[in-house]
């Protein structure tokens, strides 16, 4: 055997042994998070802890809406949430904006779950290339993506709730700073209680939407950014609790601590606003009166920091080559 064989050889063991290392990192560290006993008999909204990011899913009566997809990296577990709770399909898709961290892992989405109807601002944005990726993957596969309008009298049903679009800007804004300010925002009602979902919308708008009033829970702004959830609209909407997607990044050092003040100071209590970066991912239920909320650290959903199968080929795929450059 010569000496060139010898290291093909042993590269390929190797290779192997880094795959059956990584598959044990995969199945011990990624487990699967299992049916946690969704009762569709009530409304279900699950903030996802997916990081610097956001997504979100509200459903009831068998009718599932998904809010936002979070960064590339989370889409995979997303769907995999999805369907070990045996939702394969998705009423309502809503791409609140185009920023990465809330529409990156729709792609994934769109290839496991089928989806009914897209909604996303319209955009002909040409600096972010997974989003022309994903508008390309969209055509190609015949998505039904519909462009939504805002209306306080347009009411879209969700089982035995109903939701309305009180932002979005169609106009096809150019300006990468102005793009939070496209975000679809949603008030949901169900019986007797509202919820208030708002993408990454700034203070330069908050308190201008029409139709704001009174709500129960409100998914705060971008993230607990200071530029957004001014004193103005927090003293509009009034809500009892708050609900914070975000990460431990500290480049970001997101929720402000003033937005946090900003909360407490409309009289939502401490023991009622809700971090995932801390709190994990946190899942709401509700009979239309009563609101539940549990936090569930256990649904780590941020595909950042986890090793997934397609990680791993990449991972090995790239290792052969170098060694083979390096043996050559």
């Amino acid at each position: 055997m010569n000496k060139k064989n010898l290291k093909s050889i042993l590269t390929v063991l190797l290779i192997i042994l880094v795959l059956i290392f990584l598959i044990f990192i995969e199945v011990n560290l990624n487990n699967k998070y299992g049916n946690i006993g969704i009762d569709s008999s009530e409304l279900n909204i699950i903030f996802f802890n997916v990081g610097q990011a956001e997504s979100i899913l509200v459903t009831n009566n068998d009718v599932n809406m998904l809010i936002d997809c979070g960064n590339g990296s989370d889409g995979e577990y997303i769907s995999k949430f999805l369907k070990e709770q045996g939702i394969v399909e998705l009423d309502y898709l809503i791409g609140t904006h185009i920023d990465e961290d809330h529409i990156g892992g729709m792609q994934e989405v769109l290839t496991n779950i089928n989806v009914k109807t897209l909604y996303m601002p319209y955009s002909t944005y040409q600096g972010k290339r997974f989003y022309t990726e994903l508008e390309d993957y969209i055509k190609e596969n015949n998505i039904n993506k519909q462009q939504i309008e805002k209306s306080q009298d347009i009411e879209y049903s969700l089982g035995k709730a109903k939701w309305k679009c009180l932002n979005v800007d169609n106009s096809d804004p150019t300006d990468k700073n102005k793009l939070n300010d496209t975000s679809i925002v949603i008030e949901l009602e169900y019986i007797n209680t509202k919820y208030l979902f708002t993408g990454d919308l700034t203070n330069n708008l908050d308190s201008k939407i029409e139709g704001l009033e009174k709500i129960d829970v409100l998914k705060v702004a971008h993230h607990g950014a200071e530029d957004a959830t001014s004193s103005e609209f927090l003293n509009i909407v009034k809500s009892t609790y708050a609900i914070i997607s975000a990460g431990n990044n500290e480049g970001y050092n997101h929720p402000n601590l003033n937005v946090l003040e900003r909360l407490k100071n409309i009289g939502i209590e401490e023991d009622n606003i809700f971090i995932t970066k801390d709190d994990g991912t946190i899942w709401l239920k509700s009979d239309g009166n009563n609101i539940i909320i549990e936090k569930r650290k256990d649904l780590n959903l941020d595909g950042a920091n986890k090793i997934s199968y397609k990680s791993m080929f990449q991972i090995c795929s790239y290792f052969y080559a170098e060694t083979n450059f390096y043996m050559d």
